[in-house]
């Protein structure tokens, strides 16, 4: 599904995002090693946004956009709080979204510890915060939908799910979120990135083609691995 851009905005922003994460060596395309995503689909693309911090200016202009983002689609005054997995590559992000609206920052574990003294919510949980989760990458969403619920448990009023970047490519993302009353939104998609690494020769014909037949049909594409690594962006 090739998104369809009415705001020329949004479409500068995604672009803009997508250079970004090209540029600090954040996306990866491998079809040898690829990358199990989601719920057990084989990719050859990956993207670690990680990368973007050790780089203060690149940096800072991605947490502009996300913040820029945020204040358009929710409004500077629609949050209460931000909360980040403990165990997920979006604490730094969270972390920083946060001090930039200046809100609380909590965290939800993935599930219970073995430790009686850590909860799975950690933090000041006031009943009723419009809490939004703040994640580096979403595939089809069926784990971010296992953290949305036990902030909701907690008493967290969470509407609002945010990434950097998402596939574009899984209608089931919408089907995990949907049933929890959480609403979406993404910096940019792997059709951006495709569109720019076009433009800019990141990346060889054959990958580009590649990219494109795994993007039009992820659950048939078929490769010749030798070992499937764990993304950690469902």
């Amino acid at each position: 599904m090739v998104p369809d851009y009415a705001d020329m905005e949004l479409r500068k922003e995604a672009l803009a995002t997508a250079r970004l994460l090209l540029d600090c060596g954040a996306v990866r395309f491998d079809t040898g090693t690829t990358f199990r995503i989601g719920e057990g689909v084989e990719s050859p693309l990956h993207v670690d946004a990680r990368r973007v911090l050790a780089w203060p200016g690149p940096r800072n202009r991605l947490i502009d956009l996300a913040v820029e983002a945020i204040e358009r689609d929710v409004g500077g005054d629609g949050l209460d709080a931000i909360a980040a997995c403990t165990e997920g590559q979006g604490v730094p992000f969270a972390t920083l979204i946060a001090d930039r609206l200046d809100l609380p920052l909590l965290f939800v574990r993935r599930g219970p510890s073995d430790d009686p003294h850590k909860s799975v919510v950690e933090s000041r949980v006031e009943r009723g915060w419009r809490v939004m989760l703040v994640e580096q990458l979403a595939t089809d969403g069926h784990r971010k939908a296992r953290l949305i619920a036990p902030l909701q448990q907690a008493g967290a009023n969470v509407q609002e799910l945010f990434v950097l970047f998402q596939y574009g490519v899984f209608d089931r993302i919408h089907e995990n979120l949907s049933p929890l009353g959480v609403r979406l939104h993404a910096l940019a998609t792997w059709w951006d990135l495709l569109e720019v690494a076009r433009e800019g020769a990141y990346l060889p014909q054959d990958a580009l083609d590649e990219i494109d037949r795994f993007l039009r049909n992820p659950d048939r594409w078929c490769p010749t691995c030798r070992r499937v690594e764990e993304d950690d962006g469902a």
